[in-house]
């Protein structure tokens, strides 16, 4: 191993330590009763849904673990490669943002951050198979759910960035806008379980469909409140689709995708 993968390594490790900090301080971290009040929209979803940070900081944890070890220095070196360090940067710098009620400025991040994130994600899909356990757990499934999160928090953020609530409620503009954006990460979740056909991946479908559901539970106005669980099943269950089809034996329209990769 050379020193130039060792300082890589070595980088992956620094900056995860300084993103596990940064998102602990944003969600613990007090904010001002202005800021939280500009940060509600009318596709806001419920708190619960930021546990899958969580679940996304544990997996990636393991994998800035994993890639000390020789099956997961090809992938991590050159398939993950310098990407992870800038979306990790790019990913605090947009939580602080948001943190600040810079809502706007935090969603160009957000938007760059995607990009980023979107660019580990093809490149692993496309180019490097899961050979065994640690590789689904520790390299493809982290990246499956940061990608599924990072699209659904970017149309949270848009919200947050050009719209409101107010005393009356939503507007029917309003309820047109977030039943569009619900569509949207409908859409997007079936194009995961679609992609390339037998490169389907669930895991960012899922993320995406628990997404709807924490819309269902934290708005009341029914144009948004029943539409958010619908889609939030729908989503569900297409993604378990290819799972099911497969322990019945039979092919899907995703030709029995794999969970991941």
């Amino acid at each position: 191993m050379s020193r130039l993968h060792i300082f890589q390594k070595v980088a992956n490790v620094l900056v995860y330590l300084f993103f596990l900090s940064a998102t602990v301080y944003s969600l613990v971290a007090p904010s001002s009763d202005d800021t939280i009040a500009e940060g509600q929209t009318y596709i806001t979803p419920s708190f619960w849904i930021s546990y899958v940070w969580t679940i996304i900081h544990l997996l990636l944890g393991g994998f800035v673990i994993y890639q000390w070890f020789s099956p997961a220095h090809e992938v991590a070196l050159h398939g993950v490669g310098w990407h992870f360090v800038i979306s990790v940067l790019l990913s605090a710098a947009w939580l602080a943002l948001l943190k600040t009620g810079h809502y706007i400025i935090g969603f160009i991040f957000v938007l760059l951050t995607a990009s980023s994130v979107s660019y580990i994600f093809y490149r692993l899909e496309k180019e490097y198979d899961i050979n065994n356990w640690w590789d689904l757990l520790f390299v493809h499934a982290p990246f499956s759910l940061w990608h599924g999160w990072i699209v659904f928090s970017a149309v949270i953020n848009l919200f947050q960035a050009f719209t409101g609530v107010n005393e009356d409620g939503p507007s029917v503009f309003m309820r047109i806008l977030v039943i569009l954006g619900i569509v949207f990460l409908s859409s997007t979740a079936v194009g995961y379980v679609q992609f390339k056909k037998k490169k389907g991946d669930v895991t960012g479908a899922i993320v995406i469909g628990l997404g709807l559901i924490a819309i269902f539970t934290n708005q009341n106005d029914p144009w948004i409140h029943w539409p958010a669980l619908v889609a939030g099943i729908a989503t569900l269950l297409y993604a378990a689709s290819p799972l099911v089809c497969k322990l019945l034996g039979r092919s899907s329209s995703s030709e029995s995708a794999p969970l991941l990769g």
